[in-house]
């Protein structure tokens, strides 16, 4: 199963009314104006109490600024002929193939940069580098990126570009007026809206109580997947669970041993104050233990780029 997005009025005829998947909501558009405000409470939260307090500190003063550019500095689009165009074609709305990167991102990347300045030399001189970068410099950069080629791009430079181009897809993705759909099709465990690897998975509390939905790295929408099955190969047997604390933890590492990768998993209704980006950061410990039982990360965590 995959999961493609259609307008409205194609919902009716791509829709099998007697399916069971057919009554699960299959994906979640994010809320910008809400998800970075709660995100940097989060961070200020954990970082009472937490091996990375610095880091979370850190990242806490990136996530206000963006939560300040989505108030202050909203973007307006009309995405009707993106949405129609992509489903005509099978492909995601916002995929780089479909939606290539533009400059609009840009706007939001100096404000980002300037709520961390001081914080240390390394990263001034990132600042200052990026600073100097010609529009299509940085273009480039950001193209390398959403194509997944992390490695060719200064890691310090990837997490300001990425913290700013959040910022612009989130809201795209919220603008989107299209609805999603089970279809069969591959590249089921990329986002369906951008594309873009997902950072862990959750499980949501209330009416969607016990259904898990992975989330994304780069637009923050979150897309609906089967428990215990991989989120990299689709494999359903030999999952295993690892934990810091218990069975009952609220963060778990679920780990395949067919292709040997892992993503965590994070469960709303072992504490429903959750955030995946800031509880990533917070549970790496989980991260370096999981690792050495010979599995690998298939998540990306954007403000984990410069580690």
């Amino acid at each position: 199963m995959s999961i493609n997005i259609v307008p409205q009025e194609q919902l009716a005829e791509q829709n099998d009314k007697t399916s069971i998947i057919s009554k699960i909501p299959l994906l979640f558009y994010p809320n910008p104006k809400t998800l970075y405000q709660h995100r940097a409470k989060r961070m200020a939260f954990l970082a009472k109490d937490s091996p990375f307090t610095d880091y979370l500190n850190f990242c806490a003063k990136i996530v206000l600024e963006q939560a300040k550019l989505i108030e202050n500095s909203p973007i307006k689009c009309d995405l009707t002929n993106t949405v129609a165009s992509a489903a005509q074609q099978k492909v995601a709305p916002l995929s780089i193939s479909h939606y290539p990167v533009d400059t609009q991102w840009i706007d939001y990347l100096s404000p980002i940069m300037d709520a961390v300045v001081n914080i240390n030399s390394e990263i001034d001189q990132t600042i200052e580098a990026l600073a100097q970068n010609t529009v299509q410099q940085l273009t480039d950069k950001a193209n390398l990126l959403r194509n997944g080629q992390f490695e060719q791009v200064n890691n310090n430079e990837a997490l300001f570009i990425w913290s700013a181009m959040s910022v612009y897809y989130s809201q795209l993705a919220h603008h989107l007026p299209g609805k999603a759909v089970a279809q069969m099709g591959e590249h089921r465990w990329l986002c369906p809206v951008c594309q873009s690897s997902p950072v862990a998975s959750i499980v949501h509390l209330g009416s969607h109580v016990g259904l898990r939905y992975l989330h994304c790295s780069l637009c923050e929408s979150e897309w609906y997947v089967p428990r215990s099955k991989c989120t990299n190969c689709d494999n359903m047997e030999n999952i295993t669970y690892y934990s810091l604390d218990d069975a009952l933890s609220a963060v778990k590492t679920e780990c395949c041993d067919h292709c040997h990768s892992y993503l965590k998993v994070f469960n709303q209704e072992r504490d429903p104050h959750l955030d995946i980006i800031a509880d990533d950061i917070n549970s790496l410990v989980l991260d370096m233990e999981t690792e050495q039982e010979k599995f690998a990360k298939s998540g990306v965590n954007p403000l984990l780029l410069s580690t």
